[in-house]
């Protein structure tokens, strides 16, 4: 079985072009593919992974500030704690079942109220957690909106 390499619609094995998006239906393509769908999602669960520890140690320091200076840094170090955890397991959770990649990543109204309690609240520390997910994370899903469709296609099946 192969599969569009531009839309991923499941093809014909003798199939010369995608009936779908007119596509020619290059064998070759469609055989390396799913290597490359595994590196993407590999990748993507990496730069997951990555945000995780990222807001883990951000979360804390907010909370060693929190019982240090002022009480307020504890409440964003455990928002940021529970998003780490999050994270770490979505990370494991995408290899397994990459499905729903670009409807999790699309919106942008967490990102933005995570951003915006971080730097009211937690100071300028929990901005880094948002500029790296904003930019690597969510910029990445953006960027390989169309593989990440094709992959959902492909484990949907």
């Amino acid at each position: 079985m192969k599969y569009c390499v531009k839309c991923g619609n499941e093809l014909l094995d003798e199939a010369v072009i995608c009936p779908k998006c007119g596509c020619a239906a290059d064998l070759a393509q469609s055989q390396s593919i799913s290597q490359n769908d595994n590196d993407l999602v590999n990748e993507l669960s990496n730069k997951v992974k990555m945000n995780g520890i990222i807001w883990l140690v951000i979360g804390c320091i907010q909370i060693l500030l929190g019982l240090f200076v002022q009480y307020v840094f504890l409440i964003v170090g455990i928002l940021n704690i529970v998003t780490a955890i999050s994270d770490m397991n979505y990370s494991k959770q995408v290899i397994t079942s990459p499905v729903g990649i670009y409807k999790k990543f699309e919106p942008l109204v967490m990102p933005i109220i995570t951003l915006i309690y971080n730097l009211v609240l937690g100071g300028v520390i929990g901005v880094v957690g948002s500029a790296y997910y904003l930019v690597a994370i969510r910029g990445f899903v953006m960027n390989n909106r169309s593989k990440f469709e094709h992959i959902e296609q492909q484990y949907s099946a």
